[in-house]
């Protein structure tokens, strides 16, 4: 009887942990305040021509609701929707879809004891496994590696990441399946808004400059 009765708080407190530890998107994203709604357009190394824009919307409880790309003429490029688990609040899928509206990929996630995203499965139309990305992450949550495999579990690219003492990511190297480094990805932010969330963000390829980011933040009334 006492054994039976220390299995079932072991399970109560693995419960209890588990979802205690479940971060909404704006705190995964690092996002500080009542965000509802996020626009972000990236222009080109030198800032002076829009590539493209980015739109993303929240929900009361700082879960992402969806992701639109447009082209620099505002049409429409591609649409994805997140689906959660009405119970526990996490995430469960991810539908991407194309210009035309026709599915492209559903990516279907799994976590870690401490509810990190740490296993995205990704199918195809026709819900054929093509890729999977396995991650770690650190004390506080931040990602530290990525590595994607092909439908065989073979590594193809594996990335490492570091950030600054705010948690936003600084540094992105890529490596080939040989383990050789392909890229160095850094980033600089700046502008910060009142709340604390940044509005620009200059992305660098090997040192290069390759992209700048603005962001226009909405939040709720």
């Amino acid at each position: 009887m006492m054994k039976q009765v220390l299995f079932t708080l072991i399970l109560l407190a693995g419960h209890y942990f588990t979802f205690a530890q479940v971060k909404t998107d704006l705190e995964r994203q690092h996002l500080k305040g009542d965000v509802k709604k996020l626009t972000e357009k990236e222009y080109n190394g030198s800032g002076d021509s829009l590539m493209w824009k980015s739109v993303s919307n929240f929900n009361d409880t700082g879960n992402q609701l969806d992701y639109y790309t447009y082209s620099p003429s505002d049409v429409i490029l591609s649409r994805s929707i997140y689906n959660y688990n009405d119970s526990t609040g996490r995430l469960v899928d991810i539908k991407r879809f194309k210009a035309d509206g026709s599915l492209n990929v559903r990516t279907v996630v799994k976590y870690d004891m401490k509810g990190n995203v740490n296993e995205e499965n990704n199918y195809d139309p026709q819900n054929v496994l093509f890729m999977v990305a396995k991650s770690r992450f650190d004390m506080k949550g931040n990602r530290t590696v990525k590595d994607c495999m092909n439908e065989y579990g073979i590594l193809f690219l594996k990335t490492n990441f570091k950030y600054d003492k705010h948690g936003h990511n600084i540094e992105e190297r890529e490596y080939d399946s040989h383990h050789s480094l392909k890229f160095t990805t850094t980033y600089d932010y700046g502008n910060y808004d009142r709340t604390g969330n940044w509005r620009r963000r200059t992305m660098y390829k090997n040192d290069n400059p390759t992209a700048v980011t603005i962001r226009e933040i909405e939040y709720a009334e």
